[in-house]
């Protein structure tokens, strides 16, 4: 009778043993499948869609692999290069934790896990253009120059003098309105006085490192390069 008992509780005591293996066994399996919770990939997915650039940090850059899984090839981007993150997905079953996909301004595809992500975030990986400041300063002068040759164009004068405008350029015959749009305002003007009133009003436009326009009853009679202003 007793050993009926003794019986019966090693069974139930296996039973119970062989449940808790299972549990755990299943929390295992759950936890390899993925290493974080639903909330912390909700907020990883939040990168999704974003585009970053990678900045040299003395000498280091962000490492890339050519598939979600350490074993894969792997690269740097170059410096500066933009990337938009695609998509975030599963890793290799030998390293069960999530990658970015990204695509970059070349036009190639990489993957990085999301801790080094996290971790080149801000120290390697910028929200900000690092050249933003120069493009824009490169679209307003672009927008500017269209303006000025629009402005060139429309004008009455002559087309070889609005080609000369446009090159910035001063050439012989322009007046004072036309030089000043080519060459823009002189460092110095200076009156010359003449003896003789045939030759008429006289001054001279003197541009730093550029040349010595002479006008006459204001247009140009002469011209003095810089090269020979040196000489």
């Amino acid at each position: 009778m007793a050993g009926g008992r003794n019986l019966l509780f090693l069974q139930a005591r296996a039973s119970t043993t062989f449940l808790v293996l299972s549990a755990l066994f299943c929390h295992t399996i759950g936890f390899a499948s993925s290493l974080f919770s639903e909330k912390q990939l909700e907020a990883l997915g939040k990168y999704v869609g974003k585009t970053y650039w990678a900045i040299a940090e003395d000498g280091r850059r962000p490492l890339f692999f050519s598939a979600p899984s350490p074993s894969a090839s792997s690269f740097m981007p170059e410096p500066k290069e933009s990337l938009r993150i695609a998509e975030m997905v599963q890793g290799s079953a030998q390293k069960p934790t999530h990658y970015y996909k990204v695509r970059f301004g070349s036009g190639r595809e990489g993957y990085i896990d999301v801790d080094s992500f996290l971790r080149e975030l801000n120290a390697t990986l910028f929200t900000q253009d690092p050249d933003r400041g120069q493009k824009m300063r490169s679209a307003k002068e672009t927008r500017e120059e269209r303006k000025r040759e629009a402005r060139i164009r429309a004008q009455p004068w002559p087309e070889h003098v609005k080609e000369a405008v446009l090159k910035r350029q001063a050439i012989m015959g322009m007046n004072m309105k036309e030089a000043r749009e080519a060459l823009g305002k002189p460092a110095r003007v200076v009156k010359i006085k003449n003896t003789n009133p045939l030759m008429g009003q006289q001054e001279q436009w003197i541009y730093d490192k550029g040349p010595v326009l002479t006008f006459t009853n204001g247009i140009i009679t002469r011209m003095q390069t810089p090269e020979a202003r040196n000489e």
